[in-house]
């Protein structure tokens, strides 16, 4: 017969010491590794704060010396046609901010009423002032519209301006805003606390679930995600207190001075793929006001206008509490 075969087993002192030095190794590869993983993660923070501090200081000085910003004289008769209906509360609505800019790509040929202070920013301007080394930001046609963005808003800043408002030059406008100039004056004279007051908006997050099915209609139940939740006030806007709604177009809004520097820095990361102004940069912000029903369409759209107007209304009927 065989022998028995011996297992081996270690003496109950020597066995608890093996124990604890194997404990002992994963602790220590378990620190080694968060260790490594929290200086890759600061550093890579590190990286990204200087680049957006480079590209920053960057677009300051070009903000200083490009000549793509011009305000304009309420006497200059170069613009063919203006921008807004012939409606005074229009024009009341526009003056209640600081300053208005209005973005286009190569000349405005539109002009904004005489109490106004308007300036107009040439988008193609803009981009011959980007240096070669930045051309990244520019590399499309969104990102180079949402530096355009960042140029007013770098203007803004240096100029020390509490809010501005934003046109873009294929804005389409209602027929009147009487009923926004009390509930927006509100907002500007009130609590410092919101980021962005959205006057032309693409409520996408609908039309998202509008494409799921061809069989659905704009009369057919639709949902609204949490974050879209939009409290109501005065007469005709609503605060969203929630960021993450998916919300589109930058054709018609005014900006808080307290995101200007912000939204700067996140319309420069050039690692962002996302940095276009009205795609996911303008989602990032909490306390948004909208009026409750758009006064100002997008011409050069996907869409629409009647279509664009129905998604608002959607959206007001849906999303308005």
């Amino acid at each position: 017969m065989g022998q028995a075969v011996q297992v081996w087993k270690p003496k109950r002192g020597k066995r608890a010491r093996t124990a604890r030095t194997a404990l002992r190794a994963a602790a220590i590869c378990w620190c080694v590794y968060w260790s490594v993983l929290i200086i890759r993660i600061r550093y890579s923070a590190y990286v990204k704060r200087r680049a957006a501090a480079i590209a920053f200081h960057r677009l300051r000085d070009i903000a200083r010396d490009c000549k793509a910003l011009e305000f304009v004289s309420p006497s200059s008769e170069s613009a063919s046609e203006n921008l807004t209906p012939d409606d005074n509360n229009f024009a009341d609505l526009l003056a209640l901010a600081d300053a208005t800019f209005v973005l286009t790509a190569h000349e405005c040929k539109s002009s904004l009423p005489p109490n106004v202070r308007w300036a107009c920013v040439k988008g193609k301007v803009v981009d011959a002032c980007v240096p070669k080394h930045l051309e990244a930001l520019i590399s499309k046609h969104g990102y180079a519209t949402s530096v355009s963005h960042a140029f007013i808003f770098m203007h803004a800043h240096l100029q020390g301006y509490r809010h501005a408002t934003i046109v873009e030059d294929d804005a389409n406008f209602s027929q009147s805003a009487r009923d926004l100039i009390d509930d927006v004056r509100a907002v500007l004279q009130g609590p410092n606390d919101w980021s962005f007051i959205r006057l032309g908006y693409r409520p996408f997050f609908l039309e998202a679930q509008h494409k799921k099915s061809t069989e659905l209609h704009l009369e057919d139940p639709f949902s609204c995600p949490a974050p879209c939740v939009c409290e109501k006030f005065g007469r005709s806007m609503c605060r969203m207190v929630e960021k993450g709604c998916d919300i589109r177009s930058s054709h018609f809004y005014i900006a808080n001075a307290g995101v200007f520097e912000s939204v700067i820095a996140d319309l420069l990361d050039a690692s962002d793929e996302h940095r276009i102004i009205d795609w996911f940069v303008l989602h990032r912000y909490s306390n948004q006001v909208y009026a409750t029903s758009t006064v100002a369409t997008q011409e050069s759209l996907d869409i629409p206008r009647e279509l664009q107007e129905g998604y608002a209304k959607l959206f007001t009927r849906l999303c308005v509490t």
